[in-house]
């Protein structure tokens, strides 16, 4: 192996002049580097920060209008379904409105069919009376007529003037 080279690198004063490079330089690297820091801060950063405000800014906005959209939407939503329910309770009404004059006018109808079937029932029995005492007196004035032809027949033929004073006589005790 070779020492020789590592006797070289190993002397101190260059270790100290490779670290530190002379102060001249040293100084330029610094004040260039401010100078790099304050171009970069002035033309790079606050450009950047500003654009970052910006969007955020941006952002926030959009933010609290899809927060104040969203509450819009809600109240909109609630009065969407206040009106949905004021309309099933309306329209529960309406029904059982109508269901309720349904059934009186089906009651009325029901009442009017009952009333008019007992006149009719009362009509036709009244009717059929007038025919019965009409058909009895028809037929008591076919049976007298009929008695009165009988009773000729039979007195032409049997009675004779003895007879016929006998029944007189008789119905005279009667009276």
């Amino acid at each position: 192996m070779n020492w020789s080279l590592f006797s070289e690198a190993i002397n101190g004063d260059d270790i100290v002049n490779q670290l530190f490079p002379n102060i001249p330089v040293l100084i330029a690297h610094v004040i260039s580097t401010i100078i790099l820091l304050i171009v970069l801060w002035r033309w790079v950063y606050n450009p950047f920060r500003r654009l970052l405000h910006n969007r955020h800014l941006e952002i926030k906005n959009k933010l609290d209008d899809a927060a104040i959209k969203q509450a819009l939407a809600n109240q909109d939503r609630g009065n969407a379904l206040q009106m949905l329910n004021n309309a099933k309770v309306e329209a529960d009404g309406i029904v059982n409105d109508a269901k309720t004059k349904a059934y009186d006018e089906r009651k009325e109808i029901i009442d009017q069919a009952h009333e008019e079937a007992m006149r009719i029932t009362n009509q036709s029995k009244h009717d059929i009376a007038k025919q019965k005492k009409a058909a009895e007196k028809e037929i008591k004035a076919e049976i007298e007529q009929i008695s009165l032809e009988l009773a000729k027949v039979i007195l032409a033929s049997e009675i004779n003037p003895t007879k016929h004073q006998k029944f007189i006589d008789d119905f005279i005790d009667k009276i």
